[in-house]
């Protein structure tokens, strides 16, 4: 459902989180972190600054950090950011037109499991999935 983009954002962004506010912290650490090309990460990092979820320094001590407090920055922030509204909006099966006027077959089902996906978007925070994350040792990459 997400793209793998905004999989990783947030992901970034929850590393981010558990980190607290130690300052800036390099994105090829983060990359190397959660196993994925640091130039693929800072290209989604550049998408979090320009929605100003993300703050970033460059120079030998910079890197990234969250822009305000991890229990202020909601899923929803990060999808809208990096993947925008077609997720929140469009057809499951992406074809074009599809609503009440003119459905696709799985229009009715999907619209109930999007309602409360985007419900559950509205009410995580990064705060949230940082704390689940370090309480019950939640992995954040494909190794563990």
């Amino acid at each position: 459902m997400l793209s793998s983009a905004c999989r990783y954002g947030i992901l970034a962004s929850i590393h981010l989180a558990r980190e607290g506010e130690t300052g800036f912290v390099p994105v090829r650490q983060i990359a190397k972190s959660l196993e994925v090309s640091s130039p693929f990460l800072s290209k989604i990092m550049q998408q979090l600054v320009s929605a100003e979820l993300i703050d970033s320094l460059r120079g030998p001590t910079g890197g990234v950090r969250l822009a305000r407090s991890s229990d202020k920055i909601r899923l929803n922030d990060l999808v809208l950011a990096i993947d925008g509204r077609k997720i929140l909006e469009g057809c499951v099966l992406g074809l074009p037109g599809c609503g009440h006027q003119a459905p696709c077959p799985m229009h009715e089902s999907w619209a109930r499991v999007r309602n409360g996906f985007c419900r559950m978007l509205e009410e995580t925070t990064l705060a949230d999935l940082a704390t689940d994350t370090n309480t019950n040792g939640f992995r954040l990459t494909p190794t563990g």
